[in-house]
C-alpha cells in the first residue's frame, strides 16, 4: 500500500505492509493513497469526533469528513482477511438513549466510546489478523448522569478457524451487567441489562 505526500498520487510514496499502524499522519504527511491488491485501511481520528471506518478504494484526495482522519492500520482483504472487530451498544434498562457510555480500551486505537441506543451500526474497536493471536480488551460502562461506573471488565476475542470468524472466547471477566451476542463474523452486540452490582 502506497501513501503519497501530495494529492493525486504525486510525490515519493511511502509503502506499508499489512499490520502497519501509524498515528497522526493522514491529512498531514499523506494526502493520497493507492490501496494495492488485497489491502484496505481501518482509519480513525484521535483529535476529531468521527467514527472509525474501513477504506478499500484508492483515495486521490480526501473529501469531506475524510479530511478529519489522522491514523490508520493496513488491513489484509481477500482470502485471509484481517478481521475488524465491531461493537454496537444497546441498553434494555429503560434509560434514555445516550445515558450510558461504553468505553472499549482498544489496543493501537485507544479508547472507543459508544453511547447506549444511539447508533445501530457496528463501530470498529480493533482488529485480528487471519492467523493472529487472541485479543483482550478492557471495557467499562459509565452512567453519564451520575458519572458512576456501572460495569467494568474484559472481553477475550479469539479466532474460530473452522468457521472463519472471531468469537468471544471466555466470559470469566465479562461484566455480569452486560450480555453479548454474536452479530456477524466479527461483530458483536453488547447490551446493558442491569446497573446493579
Amino acid at each position: 500500500m502506497d501513501f503519497f505526500p501530495q494529492e493525486n498520487f504525486d510525490g515519493s510514496a511511502d509503502s506499508f505492509e499489512v499490520g502497519t499502524i501509524k498515528h497522526l499522519v493522514l491529512n498531514t504527511k499523506y494526502k493520497s493513497i493507492r490501496m494495492g491488491k488485497d489491502a484496505g485501511l481501518m482509519v480513525w481520528a484521535e483529535n476529531h469526533p468521527v467514527p472509525t471506518v474501513k477504506w478499500t478504494t484508492d483515495k486521490a484526495s480526501f473529501q469531506g469528513d475524510e479530511k478529519l482522519y489522522e491514523c490508520f492500520e493496513v488491513l489484509a482483504i481477500g482470502a485471509k482477511p484481517t478481521f475488524i472487530i465491531g461493537i454496537r451498544f444497546k441498553d434494555t434498562t429503560g434509560a434514555a438513549p445516550g445515558r450510558y457510555l461504553l468505553t472499549v480500551k482498544a489496543a493501537n486505537i485507544g479508547d472507543v466510546k459508544l453511547k447506549s441506543n444511539e447508533v445501530d451500526t457496528f463501530t470498529p474497536v480493533g482488529t485480528m489478523p487471519f492467523d493472529g493471536k487472541d485479543v483482550t480488551t478492557a471495557i467499562y460502562v459509565r452512567d453519564t448522569v451520575s458519572n458512576v461506573y456501572v460495569a467494568t471488565g474484559s472481553i477475550y476475542f479469539g479466532k474460530n478457524q473452522a468457521e472463519g470468524k472471531v468469537e468471544i472466547k471466555d466470559d470469566t471477566d465479562f461484566p455480569k451487567q452486560l450480555k453479548h451476542e454474536q452479530s456477524g463474523s466479527s461483530d458483536f452486540t453488547i447490551t446493558l441489562v442491569s446497573t446493579a452490582e
